[in-house]
Formats: structure tokens, sequence, C-alpha cells
């Protein structure tokens, strides 16, 4: 925790009356009563931590505004605004789903379609929904490809429409980062100009850390016990430097395979699934970073990066300006140009 020291210096000589009154006039005004504070938790079955330096209250105003997006556009809470329009063939939105909404929208546009939060159906039916079993039914999975599109959807008057009722959106995609952005800035509106905010690995940074200086993030690397299972423990990729980044007031978010996947038959796969053939995405990226100036974006552009591989992931970075970093299955590092200007070198 810092502490403001204070300058003492000599005062005038005073009734003892007026010293009062001064003082009681002073202090609330000149004592910066904030302090640096550390606090966790959990929330959407993931943890959350933040250092910030303001009030302790602070906080609850941020879980507070993240329990409301939950109400919006979580697919795992029953009563929320998707899961209802889920069930039908329209539903009317708010300003959290038309925020999340408009960016998928954009993504998906950008990355050729390989971003899409239609492909829900898709996604239960290879087994990461509330359906955990994985199908090896491939007339299912083609049978599922006609309610897949988010060209197929639009918000009127605030309504979301969709072209057929069957259509089901998940927003899980860019739902933390939305998230993130949400509590920082409930944060930000009781006064606090140095945060990091995580949730699940997406990560907001304003102002500077307790030392003073830009905020450092550890890139997560993969899991090891995943590396054993898709290449076995004699064959695993090795990832030679951690990858330290310096940010303030951008967001970072982290897309991997590695985090949900099956092995079925031998053969591993992950939860990023191609909303044109329906089926899991092959690509070289076993983990993909962006930075972008919100956490909504970085974490739907890395998505969409994961998708679309290594080269056409680049591409896409490069046509937006925004930062990013790939770990790649052959335990390559790739960085474009904008992500190096940010890697910490001391």
């Amino acid at each position: 925790m810092i502490k403001t020291e204070y300058l003492r210096r000599p005062v005038a000589k005073l009734s003892l009356a007026a010293i009062l009154l001064m003082l009681s006039i002073c202090i609330p005004a000149c004592i910066d009563l904030h302090s640096w504070q550390k606090d966790e938790g959990m929330i959407w079955n993931t943890m959350w931590h933040a250092t910030y330096y303001g009030d302790s209250d602070m906080i609850a105003d941020a879980i507070d505004s993240l329990i409301k997006v939950e109400q919006s556009i979580s697919v795992f809470d029953h009563n929320s605004l998707i899961s209802k329009i889920n069930k039908s063939s329209h539903g009317p939105v708010d300003r959290h789903l038309t925020k999340v909404y408009n960016m998928a929208k954009a993504v998906s546009h950008a990355s050729n379609g390989m971003f899409d939060p239609t492909v829900s159906p898709l996604i239960e039916a290879w087994g990461f929904g509330e359906n955990r079993t994985p199908t090896n039914d491939t007339a299912l999975v083609k049978s599922l490809l006609p309610i897949v599109g988010i060209d197929k959807t639009y918000i009127q008057d605030g309504i979301l429409h969709k072209e057929s009722p069957d259509m089901k959106f998940n927003f899980s995609a860019l739902a933390k980062g939305y998230g993130v952005d949400v509590a920082a800035q409930a944060l930000r509106d009781r006064g606090c100009t140095n945060l990091m905010l995580e949730i699940g690995g997406e990560i907001v940074c304003f102002g500077n850390n307790p030392e003073g200086h830009k905020w450092r993030i550890l890139i997560e690397t993969p899991d090891r016990d995943f590396l054993k299972e898709a290449f076995g423990s004699d064959k695993m990729p090795t990832f030679r430097d951690p990858l330290i980044i310096e940010l303030s007031d951008e967001a970072l978010a982290t897309s991997g395979n590695y985090r949900n996947y099956h092995i079925s038959n031998g053969e591993t796969f992950g939860h990023t699934i191609s909303p044109r053939t329906g089926m899991p995405v092959k690509s070289d990226i076993l983990s993909a970073s962006v930075v972008a100036p919100t956490c909504m974006e970085a974490d739907a552009m890395a998505t969409a990066c994961m998708a679309l591989g290594s080269e056409e992931g680049m591409a896409l970075l490069l046509e937006k300006g925004l930062p990013g970093a790939f770990i790649l299955y052959s335990g390559d590092v790739l960085l474009n140009q904008k992500m190096s200007e940010r890697i910490a070198t001391k």
C-alpha cells in the first residue's frame, strides 16, 4: 500500500478556534483518502483480479455492473435478454446487447464471416455448450449451417430480429471483454485513474502501476496438459522467452483452443468452429493475443484471428492497426510491429 506523506510548515499564531475552523475546511479538500487496493473473486465461473488506486468500496460498483451485463448477454442465464431471444424470432435489446451485437457484426464482416456469434448451435453440437457430448454426426452439422450467419439478423427500433427462430446467439467470444470494459468504466466513474482489471485473462489497463510506470502484463502460454495430449510428451513445442508487454489506456485479450478442447478418436479439436463449414477450425495458432482500445474489440479480434490462421489473422490486424502476438503450434511466436513496440525490455 502506498502512503502519501505531507510536508509540515510553520503556521502563524492563530486562536485555537481559527485553527480548528481552517482544519475543518481543509481536511476534506486537501487530503487524498485514496490508496492502492487489490481485490479478487469469482464471476462467470472464472477468477477476476483488480489492482487500482481509489476507495476500497469502488469495486462493488464494478461487480454490480457485471451482473447487469450478465442479465443482458449471458447464454448461461436462462432469463437474460439474449436467452429469451434465442427462444423466439425476435426480442427487445438494451444498450449492452446492442453494443455487443454491433461489435460482433463489425468483426464478422472484417473477418469475412469467420467470426460469428450465431454459431451457437454448432458449438453445442460439438460439445462446447451446455451439451458437453461432441457429435460425430456430420449430417447434423451440415443441417445446422442454414441457421448460422449474423447477416440473417438485424436490430430495428430496439428489437433484434432473426431470419429463423431456430437461430441462436452465443456472445462468449466477446462477452468477457465487454464485461471488463463495463466494470473498468464503473471504476472510472468513481474517480479511479489507475487500474489493472482482469477477468479470465481479458485485461483493461489505464493510468500507471503502483511504481508509476506502465502496467506490465505477461501473455499466457499454452497449458502443458493440453500440449502433452495434443503432441505427446516427447514432441511438445517449447516457448523460449515469456512475452511481457507494457500497457496503459489499452486492453489485452487472449484466445486459445488449449483452454477449451475435446479429444475424440485420438484427435484433438478446439472450440473455435468455422461458420463456413460447421467443423472445428484447423489453425496453426495455439493462442492469439490482441491489444485494442476496448477489451471487447480485443476479445473478438483474438477469436477471429484464431479462426483465420496466422497469415490471414496478421493481415486483419495490419488492416485494423492493432498489435498482435500469435503462439503457433510449431512453438514459434509471431509478433507484428505494433506488438513488438510494446514488449518490455527491462
